[in-house]
């Protein structure tokens, strides 16, 4: 019997009119899907995919541990290989729900690690968060020869620093509870007057905030910063 496909499939920021064509297909066809609920709430991507799993689908929902540690979260990845394994084993293609793009930050990028070489595995791109809240703001990612850095906020604040120093424009993911360092850092390379606070992006609850007028120490889960220099340059 030949395995099934592990499919990543990037559902984007949580809008459903931003699902490709291409991830609603495969959503429909396959015959399980497999999803992470984090914090204790529904899986984001799962309700974006909502309407286009069929009523015969099986489904696999694995609760991930969101402790800080990024060690506490190794266990849980080989649990979920286990189990889809299992089920690629019996020939069953596995779609495996991503929010924004499954390799950009996402799950998918630790479970195929894990999954490849011994499964064939693909992935389908998503429209990621940083792609909307530029959408949502009209600020540019990057024009002419203009530099992006997209920068996670885990980092500690040297790190950021330094990456974040020549840069023209920056993309900070994962914000929550790093605002204040992010702003910090923001603040001393010259870049918190022209930075945006996005918060679920595409959502009904969506917030835009100039992050100078921010005072919270934290920020929602679904987060992110643009920046850019007013002269466009890393100088």
């Amino acid at each position: 019997m030949r395995p099934g496909r592990l499919i990543g499939v990037g559902v984007g920021p949580g809008d459903p009119d931003l699902l490709t064509l291409k991830a609603a297909r495969t959503i429909a066809r396959v015959p399980v899907i497999a999803s992470i609920n984090a914090r204790g709430r529904p899986s984001r991507a799962r309700q974006v995919a909502a309407t286009h799993i069929g009523s015969g689908t099986r489904e696999l929902a694995f609760a991930m541990p969101m402790t800080g540690d990024p060690d506490d979260s190794g266990p849980i990845y080989d649990v979920m290989a286990t189990a889809i394994g299992a089920e690629l084993d019996q020939g069953r293609d596995v779609a495996f729900l991503c929010e924004g793009d499954p390799l950009l930050y996402g799950s998918f990028v630790h479970l195929v690690q894990r999954m490849e070489g011994r499964y064939p595995c693909e992935a389908i791109p998503g429209v990621a968060a940083l792609s909307a809240a530029a959408a949502a703001t009209l600020c540019p990612l990057g024009s002419r020869d203009t530099p992006l850095v997209v920068v996670p906020a885990t980092l500690p604040e040297r790190q950021l620093e330094k990456l974040v120093a020549a840069a023209a424009s920056v993309v900070v993911l994962k914000v929550g509870r790093h605002l204040a360092k992010v702003r910090a850092v923001l603040r001393a390379r010259g870049l918190l007057d022209r930075a945006l606070l996005v918060e679920n992006v595409g959502l009904p609850d969506q917030r835009i905030r100039r992050l100078a007028d921010v005072s919270d120490e934290i920020a929602g889960y679904f987060s992110l910063i643009l920046a850019r220099r007013a002269d466009g340059t890393g100088r």
